[in-house]
């Protein structure tokens, strides 16, 4: 009976402690960083084996360019590029965005851990560390171990690093480059990791919103953007499109231009920088770097309103920053050498956005086709969503035309009401360009994104282009 006893006193101590009793069994496999990683080294020499006989491309990666479209579904993308080409007069459907000129495509599955449809804080962890995780967690795995990403390695490579995004520094999907939370709600701790920690401490670039979380929303006496800057000398703090523009020298570059969120394009000010103003800077000044150490750099890009306007079911909203971000990926098109640069355009998830009915060619695609009808003769328009705050409907609930409620501005149509636009769970799009761009083809985990781009660029501990002819020697 004593053994017993005294096998249980552990149990009994950290109920004292925490109130919360011990969770004593054994993780399930997918819980591990080891059950992810080896998943997706498994997966890439697959990719290897499949291509080597069909494509010669022995071109290591000395750049990545990570592009991060967040919540950018397929039906999106149609959507976005019908809208760029009305806009520019025409009927829209033969338009062409930025990533239609990659040569490689494929589809990333996007379910975590525990979820078939995801946040933006599993889906960072997997497409930046590699690993899936549970919904909310942020650089670390089910199990809680933490998870390396693509910066720590490119980091330990020598490379200059940079985070740009049109949220705040700390939300879930520029988190999941630097920081190792349970919740990613926690954003002051999110923040004081960036500052104080590594890999973030470490970066050349931070664009993005997100002021409070630095400064006067924090309770722990910390001045976060003093910090930083005693760290860097001579880096440079800019607050407008003005003083980015002036941000010169050798030293870092810190832009945080809203207390929270910047505001969406078509709300912003002209003070206010474009997301592919702080691609422009970020690239410029990355490039400085590697010109003066020879290493090479890795970028994460966030086009991250796309998601915020689908949640508030305001389709022009997310169409609008969904054409901010082609703009963004057309400026690192220009601005990078595909010879040396490895550019990867993707999303973390969907959204429940449907383009349906039998609209004709060059129907405004933010407006009404009058030729579509329901059973009862009432006309709709070509986007809806399937969750959302509003519905066209009166007073007794039968559904109404919107024709004199939609506007680019407005609330687009939704089937269910509901608080919000929700996630969807269908894959997403993965486009690539440049060094072993070839790899990206076809359907794949999204933890198999940075292994990758590790791959290409020879990054991490997994297998390389660099080590791939060691690693086949160990094998037995």
């Amino acid at each position: 009976m004593l053994p017993k006893l005294i096998a249980l006193l552990p149990v009994v101590i950290f109920v004292l402690v925490t109130g919360e009793p011990e969770v004593t069994e054994e993780p399930h496999t997918e819980h591990l960083v080891s059950f992810w990683m080896g998943q997706a080294q498994e997966q890439l020499q697959k990719r290897l084996a499949r291509t080597k006989d069909s494509v010669v491309d022995r071109r290591r990666a000395k750049n990545v360019v990570v592009l991060l479209a967040d919540g950018l579904s397929i039906t999106t993308l149609t959507a976005a590029r019908i809208l760029k080409g009305q806009r520019g007069g025409g009927s829209g459907e033969e338009a062409l965005l930025a990533v239609e000129r990659f040569p490689y495509a494929g589809l990333s599955k996007t379910y975590c851990v525990d979820a078939q449809i995801p946040d933006s804080a599993c889906t960072s962890t997997a497409y930046l560390g590699g690993v899936k995780t549970r919904v909310g967690c942020l650089g670390q795995s089910a199990s809680g171990e933490p998870v390396d990403s693509l910066m720590q390695w490119a980091q330990l490579a020598g490379k200059a690093t940079g985070v740009v995004t049109t949220t705040r520094l700390t939300d879930a999907s520029p988190a999941g480059a630097y920081a190792h939370v349970r919740r990613r709600g926690e954003e002051l701790e999110i923040a004081r990791q960036l500052v104080e920690e590594e890999p973030g401490r470490n970066f050349k670039v931070l664009l993005g919103g997100g002021l409070g979380k630095f400064a006067e929303e924090r309770r722990d006496g910390k001045d976060l953007l003093n910090q930083w800057r005693q760290s860097n000398p001579q880096g440079c703090f800019c607050r407008s499109l003005a003083e980015l523009k002036n941000c010169s020298g050798d030293g870092s570059l810190l832009g945080i231009f809203s207390d929270s969120h910047m505001p969406y394009h078509l709300a912003a000010t002209k003070e206010q920088p474009r997301l592919s103003d702080m691609t422009a800077a970020a690239l410029e000044k990355l490039e400085q770097q590697s010109r003066a150490d020879g290493q090479g750099y890795v970028v994460f890009i966030e086009g991250g309103r796309i998601d915020h306007g689908h949640h508030e079911t305001r389709v022009g909203y997310a169409l609008d920053e969904s054409l901010e971000f082609d703009e963004a990926v057309e400026t690192a098109v220009r601005m990078t050498d595909s010879g040396e640069t490895l550019l990867v355009v993707t999303s973390d998830h969907s959204h429940t956005l449907t383009m349906a009915g039998g609209a004709v060619r060059g129907t405004p695609i933010l407006g009404m086709d009058e030729q579509q009808r329901d059973v009862d003769g009432v006309p709709y328009s070509t986007l809806n969503y399937a969750v959302g705050k509003w519905q066209s409907a009166d007073n007794a609930g039968r559904r109404t035309s919107p024709r004199n409620k939609l506007s680019p501005t407005s609330f687009t149509p939704s089937y269910i009401k509901g608080r919000k636009g929700v996630h969807a769970g269908e894959d997403v799009a993965v486009f690539a360009m440049g060094p072993q761009a070839h790899l990206f083809g076809g359907v794949m985990e999204q933890n198999l994104l940075p292994h990758l781009m590790g791959y290409a660029a020879c990054l991490g501990t997994g297998v390389t282009l660099c080590n791939q002819d060691q690693q086949k020697q160990k094998e037995p």
